[in-house]
């Protein structure tokens, strides 16, 4: 999908007096929103009215050119020929290049609706990265002009802005289907059709050199790049990553609370003295009654939390008093007159000094923690309503396939299967807390479709995840159109692992911006085993966690491996803890059948098992079962 964004200036001195009477400005924004669709999204960026005085209009259209930079600027009012009428020359005055092309289709389609069209001088054309465009002043005329030159609206921006992914792709669709050879003139010499990325002989090997994991997650590592520090309020920050160091800048509690319900009291100095104090009063959690003058032998009742009074020294609980004598008489709910301690009860007993918890300029929180529920209590009870947190990227996830179809369609014999793979993994993202997981869509088995489809995710996205399209079938186009069309950097094409050893990582900037690009296996697992041991290590990464990577355990296979394969193997397992053992119990999913195709092999699954290729392996490996188990191996956690 495209974005493009827009702002409207109305031209009129009457509506810069009264901008109530302004219709044409809403009518034009209302015209473009509504033309937002699943290929295009129209934003408006801001209006504005100005009077017929050209050099305001003119000092205007710089002022929204340099600070918004809008795709597009539309003006109306002010084209015809009257006094009042400035505004093609404000507008001459600051564009840099002119489209007479747009002005004359506007005029030419405008007289086969009013031959008042000819009084009409729109003026269109280009300063830096914006295309201004001159309408007429009416409602009606203005928003009948826009839709004159809409259809091109999209492409002049792509060129304008050196889109050349975009228009290579619109100059294509545009060429005719003949054999003869194209005969270009004028300004057009530089269109060019995409030529096929699979025509000539097949590729019987893989150009991409076959890398270690260790390598490969060191190359992306080096590639990622740390989201951006944003500051957000505190009751939204859960499962984020804090990006600073947070020191308490007060003390807590903040001042001398009681740990027990029971009594404030002021100990007798003559331990000897029979303990019996008189209650005086009460302090309760919250309340500000307690300024309270104790003298030895005197109490006030407390509750859990509440501030002492200066005087009190120690807290007896309640379970160790008696009563001693009643008032007649209830008295702020209470009629105990005086009490009797029971037990022993020693100096400063039961008080949470000032600062017990959290002395001020105490570390309470360090940077690159994950924030649970126990740390944002923790800043809430500093005092903190904003932190600053890493941002969490933006997430496309799109299939490649023609035998692809919805989840919700019915099976037939077309040879169509369900998209299982885009729900899989947009599942696990959102699992991982990325709250901006977008669907892509589906690209079918050719250039043009996963062209678009891949646009479209490199302008919504910091991330695309692709599954299918990067292994060695002749409708395998990603990794040439990564190279070919974005002027992507394939740092990796396959993978020493099972499954997925087609597994690809590139990067492209696209908008002045550089882009992530997994392409997965098309298989299920494939997909599933790349997703949990590249993609997430990255985003956690990215979102500033200390330790990205999956911690691994020690563990016992609940069966003896018999096997190995030439390439490391990551098997499914279930962690499952036993009192027959010392060690976890590594339960394999579908022992009989993990191939890469069967998600039933990754159900439940909590481990990976990383299982060592046939020539790397310790030949002591087939000879460490035991106790009816298997051997004992280094297991991925993914979950618990």
């Amino acid at each position: 999908m495209s974005t493009l964004n827009f702002v409207v200036v109305t031209v009129s001195t009457t509506c810069y007096d009264d901008p109530t009477k302004d219709r044409s400005g809403p009518a034009l924004i209302k015209y473009l929103t509504d033309k937002s669709n699943g290929n295009i999204q129209w934003i408006h960026l801001a209006s504005t009215v100005v009077p017929d005085n050209q050099t305001h209009l003119k000092e205007t259209l710089l002022k929204l050119c340099d600070e918004l930079q809008p795709n597009l600027i539309l003006t109306t009012g002010g084209t015809g020929i009257s006094p009042d009428d400035i505004t093609p020359e404000a507008t001459r005055e600051v564009i840099t290049k002119e489209i007479p092309g747009l002005a004359q289709t506007m005029i030419a389609k405008s007289l086969a609706i009013t031959h008042m069209a000819m009084l009409s001088r729109p003026v269109c054309g280009i300063y830096q990265q914006t295309l201004i465009i001159n309408l007429p002043g009416s409602s009606k005329g203005c928003v009948e002009c826009l839709d004159f030159v809409y259809p091109v609206l999209r492409h002049a921006t792509d060129l304008i802005q050196n889109r050349r992914v975009e228009v290579a792709m619109a100059h294509s669709t545009m060429q005719p289907k003949t054999n003869r050879k194209h005969h270009s003139c004028g300004e057009h010499h530089h269109h060019q059709h995409i030529e096929s990325t699979t025509k000539g002989e097949r590729l019987r090997q893989s150009p991409f050199p076959m890398i270690s994991m260790d390598d490969a997650m060191k190359i992306i590592f080096e590639q990622a790049y740390k989201m951006s520090i944003i500051d957000k309020p505190l009751t939204e920050c859960l499962n984020y990553i804090c990006a600073e160091d947070i020191y308490a800048k007060e003390p807590f509690p903040p001042f001398r609370a009681s740990i027990k319900d029971g009594y404030a009291i002021r100990l007798y100095s003559d331990r000897s003295h029979e303990q019996i104090y008189e209650v005086i009063g009460r302090s309760d959690a919250g309340g500000d009654d307690t300024n309270t003058l104790l003298i030895e032998g005197q109490c006030v009742v407390i509750n859990t939390g509440a501030k002492l009074p200066d005087s009190a020294n120690a807290v007896i609980q309640i379970e160790d008093t008696q009563v001693h004598e009643r008032h007649a008489t209830k008295h702020n709910g209470l009629d105990e007159k005086s009490i009797r301690i029971v037990s022993d009860c020693s100096l400063n007993q039961d008080i949470r000094d000032i600062g017990d918890d959290v002395q001020m300029g105490e570390l309470v929180l360090q940077k690159n923690v994950p924030l649970g529920p126990a740390e944002l209590g923790l800043l809430a009870t500093v005092g903190l309503q904003t932190i600053h947190v890493y941002d969490k990227p933006r997430v496309v996830v799109l299939s490649t396939g023609n035998e692809l179809m919805s989840i919700d369609a019915p099976l037939t014999d077309s040879g169509k299967i369900r998209d299982s793979n885009k729900i899989m993994l947009m599942s696990a993202l959102k699992d991982l807390n990325i709250q901006h997981v977008i669907d892509g869509d589906t690209a079918k088995d050719d250039e043009i479709s996963v062209i678009q489809t891949l646009q479209s995710a490199f302008e919504l996205a910091d991330i695309v995840i692709s599954t299918g399209g990067v292994s060695m079938g002749d409708k395998d186009l990603i990794k040439s159109i990564l190279t070919n069309r974005f002027n992507a950097t394939i740092h990796f094409g396959r993978l020493q692992m099972k499954p997925g050893k087609p597994t690809t990582f590139a990067t492209c900037e696209v908008n002045g911006k550089k882009k992530l690009f997994f392409g997965l296996p098309g298989n299920p697992v494939s997909a599933l085993v790349s997703y949990w041991l590249l993609v997430v290590p990255t985003l956690k990464h990215m979102m500033g966690h200390i330790q990205p990577h999956h911690p691994i355990i020690r563990a016992q296979l609940n069966q003896p491996i018999d096997y190995l394969d030439p390439r490391p193997e990551y098997i499914r397992v279930i962690i499952e803890w036993s009192t027959k053992s010392s060690i976890p119990i590594a339960r394999i999913v579908s022992p009989d059948n993990q191939c890469s195709s069967r998600l039933l092999s990754a159900r439940r699954c909590t481990g990976l098992v990383r299982l060592p290729s046939k020539t790397d392996a310790d030949p002591s490996f087939f000879n460490t079962k035991q106790d009816g188990y298997g051997q004992q191996v280094d297991c991925l956690l993914l979950s618990l």
